[in-house]
Order: C-alpha cells, then sequence, then structure tokens
C-alpha cells in the first residue's frame, strides 16, 4: 500500500493543485497526509483554497490527512476542538473533518492502515514569530505543550511517526542540522530560543515513540537521514520535506517496506517543481 507525504504547502492554491496532482496521476496512492502549514482557515480566502484542495482530493480519490502546523488558525482549531462532537468521552481530541476529503488531525492522535501503526504529532514554534500579530496570523496554542509530549510517550511506540517540528541534533537530516547549527535567516536569539524548546519537546517524545520511519515539514528543506534513538534496538529513518512548490515536498511511502518505492516508473514521476530555495518563513 501507498501513501503520500506533502511538505509544507503555506496556503498556497498552485502548491496544494501540484503536490495532488503528482499524488493523483500515479493512480495507487488513496492517502496522503500532509505535514502541517496547510495554513489552515487564513489567508485572503480561506474557504476556496480548502475547496480548491477539496477539488482535487475528490477528482483523484484522495483522502487527505493533515497534521498542524505552527501556521494555522489555532483560534478556529481550538474552537473546533472544544465542541464535545470533536471528543470521545475521556475528552480525548477526534479528528475534524473540514471537508468531504480532507481531515485534520488533533495533536498525539493514532492509528492503524496498511499493517503500519502511526501517531501524528503537530505543531512548532514560529521562528518568525515577532513578525506576527497576535490574533491575525500567530495564536500561542501553536506550540507542542508538555500535555502533548507526555501523552504521546505514553501511546508507546508506533511504526510510523508524522511530525511538523524535527527532533534536534543528531536526531536529524543534515540539512535540517545544518539550518539548527548556522541560523541562516538570522533570527532573534529570543525566537531561535522559543523554537529551541519546541525542539527540545519533540526530541523526547521522538525518542519515546521510537518509531521506525519519521516524517517531517516545517524546515522547508528536503533531506533523509538513518539514525539510531536512545535505547531503540532498531534504526529509524527520517525524512524531512521541502515546502511549496520546490523539489522534495512530495515523496510516496510504501508501507510493506516503510521505504520509497523501489520500481523505477515510480521514481520517475517524483515531483520537479523547481531547484528549491533556503528556507523562508518556517
Amino acid at each position: 500500500m501507498m501513501v503520500g507525504l506533502i511538505g509544507d504547502l503555506e496556503g498556497e492554491s498552485a502548491a496544494a493543485i501540484d503536490c495532488l496532482r503528482m499524488l493523483g496521476e500515479r493512480g495507487d496512492v488513496h492517502v496522503a497526509y500532509q505535514l502541517g502549514d496547510l495554513r489552515f482557515g487564513y489567508g485572503p480566502d480561506p474557504d476556496g483554497y480548502l475547496q480548491v484542495i477539496e477539488s482535487l482530493c475528490a477528482e483523484y480519490g484522495i483522502e487527505l490527512q493533515c497534521i498542524t502546523g505552527n501556521h494555522e488558525n489555532w483560534a478556529t482549531l481550538d474552537a473546533l476542538w472544544a465542541d464535545p462532537r470533536w471528543q470521545d468521552e475521556h475528552g480525548t481530541l477526534r479528528p475534524i473533518p473540514v471537508t468531504d476529503h480532507v481531515t485534520m488531525l488533533p495533536r498525539g492522535f493514532r492509528w492503524e492502515l496498511g499493517g503500519r501503526s502511526f501517531v501524528a504529532l503537530g505543531s512548532a514554534p514560529s521562528v518568525n514569530r515577532h513578525l506576527l500579530t497576535e490574533g491575525i496570523d500567530w495564536w500561542p496554542s501553536e506550540v507542542l505543550r508538555e500535555e502533548h509530549v507526555r501523552a504521546t510517550i505514553a501511546g508507546g511506540h508506533a511504526e510510523v511517526m508524522l511530525t511538523h517540528d524535527s527532533p534536534g541534533r543528531p536526531y536529524c537530516t543534515p540539512p535540517v542540522g545544518e539550518i539548527m547549527a548556522d541560523n541562516p535567516l538570522g533570527w532573534p536569539e529570543d525566537v531561535l530560543a522559543y523554537a529551541d524548546d519546541g525542539v527540545e519537546k519533540m526530541t523526547r517524545a521522538v525518542s519515546g515513540v521510537r518509531p521506525r520511519l519519521l516524517a517531517h515539514g516545517h524546515f522547508h528543506v528536503a533531506g533523509e537521514a538513518v539514525v539510531r534513538l536512545p535505547g531503540a534496538d532498531h534504526d529509524t529513518t527520517i525524512w524531512s520535506l521541502a515546502a511549496r512548490r520546490d523539489q522534495g515536498n512530495v515523496r510516496v511511502l510504501d508501507l510493506d517496506t516503510l521505504a520509497a518505492p523501489s520500481q523505477p516508473e515510480a521514481q520517475s514521476r517524483r515531483p520537479q517543481f523547481g531547484q528549491g530555495e533556503r528556507p523562508r518563513c518556517l
């Protein structure tokens, strides 16, 4: 069974169209996971943007499951998840279907597909927080909280972990590690500390779950690494995905092997959107 993975779309309809069309034209991907920064609920035309995505998903028969990023309308998400309809009898948050084919996944949500166990853990601190306005394009609830980390670790091992943020060095892909070490965009020290707190929480959560495959967005760079997490008896493959229309913002995961498809035709269909860019707004 093949599933699609899509990195940050950042509210860009053209990027959503390209990514979904790339997966849909394969013909064997009917479930895809978007790894945060869909930009759900804000922008100049949030309903129109969502309808573009819904139309492509309906055309290709793709169910799009979205984890939460930092760049979502968290006021809207918090209000939706406060509704008892989207909680179970214990108060645990449930996925919210926002259109017929698009669903938002809560932090710490677990499920099974194709014989594999999954856990989603969205959220991240915005390193451009100082450029944003609270209540307009930034909300404090964007961050991963300690309760999310504890609950995710308590749930135990999952074979596939989908996150927005990355664990810290050395448990990250090389291009992500370079960004963490070099601060190429020159972010201020206080927001770097804010971001580091999110990375530290994600590192603990990933170390507690010990997945066999971890895929994430947020850093806007494509990369791959194989690491051994503390206390693990197996390796973990990590994929960082690019953003928007950059090459490496779409990957396909074969659930039988927990690797990319090996067929030559599958590899030839990987997205070729452009030559990539330096990371922009995380």
